[in-house]
């Protein structure tokens, strides 16, 4: 029987041996594998696509605005423009709508102006030299006095427009 075993058959199909080892899976000419294995990279980027998908509509964001609407056709338009108060602070005097106020009677001269007024809104300008701290303390007691809203007007804003800086004559 051993030699029914060591002898194939004359019709039977000889078996090969695979040997599974690292010098079995490379060719003995090449030290490197010649291709990619683009499977994980397929993988992977399928998952960011479909996080991305997901993320992109949450991460939409926008800015809530309200634009003026025209006013209707039928309503005529206001002919007089409103009255804006202007805060002047210069280095000797403090003005109010160019009206010279001392600076401890600020506080009533506001609050008597914007007491009656529903577009509590003041503009300051101040000249160049003025200290910041001076600017600052009219403008806190303009808020104390009822005041809402605070522009600043610059000097470029100024010139701009066709005036006269503070401080030129």
């Amino acid at each position: 029987m051993a030699n029914a075993k060591a002898q194939p058959q004359a019709g039977a199909k000889k078996r090969k041996w695979i040997v599974h080892s690292h010098e079995a899976t490379q060719p003995e000419h090449s030290g490197a594998m010649s291709d990619i294995n683009i499977t994980p990279l397929i993988d992977v980027m399928l998952v960011l696509l479909i996080i991305f998908m997901v993320v992109t509509p949450l991460a939409q964001k926008g800015l809530d605005i309200s634009l003026p609407q025209p006013p209707p056709a039928d309503q005529p338009q206001p002919q007089t423009p409103p009255n804006q108060v202007v805060l002047g602070i210069e280095e000797a005097a403090i003005t109010v709508n160019k009206t010279p106020v001392a600076f401890e009677e600020l506080a009533s001269r506001l609050r008597d102006i914007f007491q009656s007024r529903s577009d509590k809104t003041i503009f300051v300008r101040a000249a160049g030299a003025v200290p910041y701290g001076k600017v600052v303390q009219a403008m806190d007691i303009a808020r104390g006095a009822g005041v809402e809203r605070i522009g600043i007007i610059s000097e470029k804003m100024i010139e701009e427009s066709g005036g006269q800086a503070a401080g030129q004559p």
